[in-house]
């Protein structure tokens, strides 16, 4: 005697599920995305070239942890700036920035905002 089991029929799956599962990541990752917006500072470098005519640059600003230095003279953050108001008006163009040990990326990005912003000075980061 010949027995036949049932033969079971899969029932098609339903992809409800899943995209409702794929819409909540996605909504979940749009969500905590942060979204920041990214300054850019243009930096120039001095042209190395042997046949360059070496120019001086007209300030030579240091700029340390706590102070900057602006031709050999000691100012505060404040009184830096018009300080090179004073030199520009006095017919300065270019000036060089040196980075000294202990200054961060972003105390060099925010010097150079302050210099760009407050003033038409040509600024060369040298370190």
């Amino acid at each position: 005697m010949r027995i036949d089991l049932p033969v079971r029929r899969r029932r098609p799956l339903s992809l409800t599920s899943l995209i409702d599962i794929i819409f909540l990541l996605l909504l979940f990752f749009m969500l905590s995305a942060t979204f920041t917006r990214f300054a850019k500072v243009e930096i120039s470098a001095g042209a190395a070239s042997a046949h360059a005519a070496v120019q001086a640059p007209d300030i030579l600003i240091r700029l340390a942890s706590d102070r900057w230095q602006i031709n050999g003279l000691p100012f505060t953050h404040e009184e830096a700036l018009p300080e090179l108001k004073r030199l520009q008006d006095a017919g300065a163009a270019k000036a060089v920035l040196v980075v000294r040990d202990g200054v961060t990326s972003q105390a060099l990005v925010s010097a150079l905002e302050r210099i760009r912003d407050g003033t038409g000075l040509s600024v060369t980061v040298a370190r």
